[in-house]
């Protein structure tokens, strides 16, 4: 959606929106919630053993592109699909006493490894995705006052 914007073409953010929503439709838990960590297209089982798991980046990136899809293309289903899945991860992923979030879910959405870091995830993860997050909800803010005052 990025490079769209920036090469000025409404299709490459159209279909990048469009793969975001295909992919979190087909990806979502239905049952408990979540992002599954791996689907095989053809519904076969995964030779991942960790296919289940829910992982903060999966649902930190997801986060990131429906802003921008409802940012980008005025999609409500950007919207709805945001609210969700933001949902799902301060009741799941954050960590109660401090401003992190764990890693890694089983499928329940419980937190099946304590740690909030290591070799995958660094401590500027999560407040990177946050601050993307942030800038594209101050932006829609500033078009909504900018609004309001004409």
């Amino acid at each position: 959606m990025d490079l769209g914007k920036r090469l000025n073409r409404p299709d490459l953010i159209e279909k990048a929106k469009n793969i975001t929503l295909t992919m979190l439709n087909y990806g979502w838990d239905n049952e408990f919630g979540g992002i599954y960590y791996f689907m095989d297209r053809m519904g076969c089982p995964t030779q991942q053993l960790e296919w289940d798991q829910k992982l903060w980046w999966v649902h930190i990136e997801t986060l990131i592109s429906l802003l921008k899809g409802y940012q980008l293309t005025g999609s409500k289903e950007c919207l709805e699909w945001f609210e969700k899945v933001h949902d799902y991860v301060w009741t799941h992923f954050k960590y109660p006493e401090y401003p992190e979030w764990y890693g890694y879910l089983n499928r329940r959405g419980e937190v099946l490894l304590s740690l909030k870091g290591g070799k995958w995830k660094g401590c500027f993860h999560v407040p990177r995705g946050l601050y993307q997050c942030w800038q594209v909800l101050e932006q829609l803010q500033s078009t909504i006052d900018s609004g309001t005052k004409n």
